[in-house]
């Protein structure tokens, strides 16, 4: 076998594959998916080293991005969250709610039970792309008219206000109220949306000139991703500190957290997303907006219950496609 170390994926001869979670002098803690728990294994050294090998395994980026594993006091065992979900049973869960996932009528805002979370979402953007798409943004910035800037952004920002918490419905405004620190932090923003593909130092501008806005640090969070969230959903992703942690860690992920806006922090969330877009892109997700609203969804949801001994297992979902969406109702528009 080998190296030994944290995150290597293993096969083990009986108990399938697995990823090491954390290791100890005399033992190895082992995370196998099969086992339907959430504990890692605790395999004991060097007796179980002729049941592993290294070698030769294909690449999972599911059980790769598993990350948010905590030593468990009274077991003495790496554990997930009590309130884990696997992939498949959070999109379980979304489709109950929405069966025809990422189309359907109320997850699109319309009809019973509907959700306007995706749908102002995309008024939004629209209205950026609209009011600042790239020629405004720099020649705002070029002429220093920082103050119509602002204005601007308020107007499309009023428009998601309403999904904010009651503690941050006037961070945005707040936070470019001081024209000092908005001016470099604007600047940093049109140079981040300059480019299809930024790489990591447009990030880290953009978040240390977050890092001088006159509000709280997870504010800060908000409002340094919420704008490239809005200016371009198919590349950059939103952070907020609380909703986004607790929905991350219940998929088993470690944003690897800190207060301050950072590059560390908002690239974990990126794989996350990115890993999500794919999964969920057979039920009609689209961009980042969609994995929002699921990351959102996600983070309210139950645990599922186990089921009966006998039960026949859950059906996999019908995957849907914007262009026929599976309907429940034919004489329903979509």
């Amino acid at each position: 076998m080998g190296g030994i170390e944290n995150g290597t994926l293993v096969r083990h001869a009986t108990l399938g594959l697995g990823k090491i979670v954390a290791v100890e002098a005399d033992a190895l803690h082992v995370f196998f998916p099969d086992a339907d728990k959430r504990f890692a294994a605790k395999l004991r050294l060097p007796a179980a080293l002729p049941m592993l090998r290294s070698e030769g395994l294909e690449r999972d980026s599911w059980l790769e991005g598993l990350s948010a594993f905590a030593l468990d006091r009274a077991s003495r065992r790496y554990a997930l969250a009590a309130t884990w979900l696997t992939h498949d049973q959070a999109i379980g869960q979304f489709l109950a709610s929405y069966p025809e996932g990422f189309v359907d009528p109320a997850f699109l805002g319309r009809g019973a039970g509907r959700s306007e979370r995706a749908s102002r979402w995309r008024a939004a953007q629209e209205a950026f792309a609209g009011t600042l798409g790239k020629s405004d943004r720099e020649r705002l910035i070029a002429d220093d008219k920082i103050k119509d800037f602002v204005r601007r952004i308020l107007k499309v920002e009023k428009l998601v206000a309403p999904l904010h918490p009651p503690a941050d419905v006037d961070a945005v405004k707040q936070a470019l109220a001081d024209e000092e620190s908005a001016r470099p932090f604007l600047s940093a923003l049109v140079d981040l949306l300059s480019v299809p593909s930024p790489a990591r130092a447009r990030f880290e501008k953009l978040f240390g000139a977050a890092g001088s806005l006159p509000v709280e640090p997870a504010q800060r969070w908000l409002v340094a991703t919420l704008l490239p969230f809005l200016g371009s959903p198919e590349r950059h992703v939103i952070l907020r500190p609380k909703i986004t942690r607790e929905a991350a860690e219940r998929l088993g992920c470690n944003l690897r957290f800190e207060a301050s806006p950072n590059w560390v922090t908002y690239g974990a969330l990126r794989a996350l997303s990115t890993q999500l877009l794919e999964k969920l892109k057979p039920i009609g997700a689209r961009d980042f907006i969609d994995v929002e609203a699921f990351l959102h969804f996600t983070a309210a949801a139950k645990h599922p219950a186990k089921p009966r001994k006998g039960a026949a297992p859950a059906r996999a979902p019908r995957p849907v496609t914007r262009e026929a969406p599976r309907r429940a109702n034919p004489r329903r528009s979509p």
